[in-house]
């Protein structure tokens, strides 16, 4: 073999030696290899405590003052990276970072740390925080924010329909705002976050009560207004039914707007039925209001969901006209089905009641009338009971007898004068009451003659 042979032999040796300390050296470095970064900060050559405590007094003075502002309008609510409970796992990042290029066997940690001097390698901080705590906290801001939608009214004053606009609600979407200020946190950007807000819109326009400017459909009845407590409990029902909006599609209930018929509500005593006579009870008269009610609803074309006739008739109305309310069981209630709002008005003048439906009237050539028809007549038995204490050709009602009837009633609309539909109305039933009439049969005294004295006659 050539001395130069020999020559390049021992240099290749000598390379391979070196070769193999450096990469001995650099695989089992006890440092973090050259060209590695957390969250781009180089690490390269440092212990993981080293790391770790370089990190930590980078980022940590950010994290600190790093405050991100929440704003609506000209408001704003400051939301700090440490309230939010924000923190970084430095202990797993510094690890990752150490063991590249320090696990495994020789040859993939060779790889490694060559494939991070040419390339390097940025491990990112894992993070977390709080989330409920954000959510709370913009819960309490929604608070400040939140506007409760306001719907245009309605009132009749005199002849004329007085109108206020509606107003505009708004509400912070909680979730949609959280997930802003979430990706705020994870960027650890604290630019402000301007907050997810809604407009809630109201119910009740004006465009929508504007369309209120026909009279559907109205009616009266007569009471006795000497009779003071059942007209006081006439009037109180009457304007708890009065200035009431009813929406498209809606379903009005009697019950649910006059409420309980209680003393502490101001009800009085007055007439009421009650096992087929009339005795004085709580609330007496307010039927007369449904009653007045329920025919206003018929003549408006009102769909009828519920109603029940009385027991017995009613001298304020006709048969099968009238409608009983009772407890919270017994209702008066109607559909409007016209498409538009209605306003109910409900009155009481001298001895009337009396209630109006306004609505849209697009046919003013439709008309809608009431027929009835009596299919059913059945009169009271009366018994006679004599009685030994009255004087004889006297007559005493001891019970108030009622007729029976069945009768049928029909809704006929009519438009320009001719009948396009027949409604059957539900049937109408009222009990038969049996009477009972005291006759007197005690016989008059006989008027005692005075004897006279014959006796000076005779003299």
């Amino acid at each position: 073999m050539s001395k130069g042979i020999k020559i390049g032999i021992m240099i290749i040796v000598v390379l391979l030696v070196i070769s193999v300390v450096l990469i001995n050296t650099m695989v089992n470095s006890n440092g973090i290899h050259s060209n590695v970064t957390i969250n781009g900060i180089n690490v390269g050559g440092l212990t993981p405590s080293q790391a770790e405590n370089l990190i930590k007094g980078k980022i940590e003075p950010t994290i600190d003052n790093s405050v991100i502002n929440l704003k609506f309008n000209e408001k704003s609510w400051g939301l700090s990276f440490r309230d939010a409970g924000f923190r970084y796992e430095y202990k797993d990042a510094v690890t990752k970072a150490y063991n590249t290029g320090h696990t495994g066997n020789m040859f993939k940690r060779l790889a490694e740390v060559i494939a991070v001097l040419f390339n390097g390698v940025d491990i990112a901080l894992d993070y977390s925080y709080n989330d409920q705590y954000i959510k709370n906290k913009l819960e309490q801001i929604s608070e400040e924010i939140v506007q409760e939608p306001k719907d245009a009214t309605i009132v009749l004053e005199g002849e004329s329909f007085v109108l206020t606009d509606e107003v505009e609600g708004r509400k912070l979407d909680v979730d949609k705002s959280c997930n802003l200020v979430k990706a705020r946190l994870e960027a650890a950007d604290n630019a402000d976050v301007e907050l997810v807000v809604d407009v809630v819109q109201p119910e009740i326009k004006r465009a929508d009560l504007e369309n209120i400017k026909d009279n559907l459909g109205e009616y009266s009845t007569k009471f006795n207004a000497a009779d003071s407590d059942r007209t006081h409990n006439i009037r109180i029902a009457t304007n708890s039914a009065s200035h009431i909006l009813v929406k498209p599609g809606e379903i009005f209930s009697l019950n649910k707007n006059i409420g309980p018929r209680l003393a502490k509500f101001g009800y009085k005593l007055a007439n009421v039925i009650v096992k087929d006579e009339l005795v004085p009870g709580i609330g007496g008269g307010v039927c007369q209001v449904s009653s007045t009610l329920y025919n206003a609803a018929l003549l408006s074309n009102m769909k009828i969901i519920e109603r029940k006739n009385h027991i017995l008739p009613s001298s304020y109305i006709a048969l099968g006209r009238d409608a009983t309310i009772s407890g919270d069981y017994i209702d008066l209630k109607f559909e409007n089905t016209t498409g538009y709002p209605v306003y109910l008005y409900g009155e009481v003048r001298g001895s009337w009641v009396k209630f109006a439906i306004y609505g849209r009237n697009d046919n003013p050539g439709r008309t809608v009338k009431i027929k009835t028809e009596v299919i059913k007549q059945t009169p009271p038995q009366i018994s006679i009971v004599e009685d030994p204490t009255l004087p004889e050709g006297t007559e005493l009602e001891e019970k108030k007898a009622y007729t029976g009837y069945v009768v049928k009633s029909y809704r006929v609309v009519m438009e320009n004068g001719k009948e396009i539909s027949v409604e059957e109305l539900p049937l109408s039933t009222y009990k038969v009451v049996n009477g009972i009439k005291r006759v007197g049969t005690k016989k008059a005294d006989s008027p005692q003659v005075e004897a006279e004295d014959y006796s000076e006659a005779q003299q």
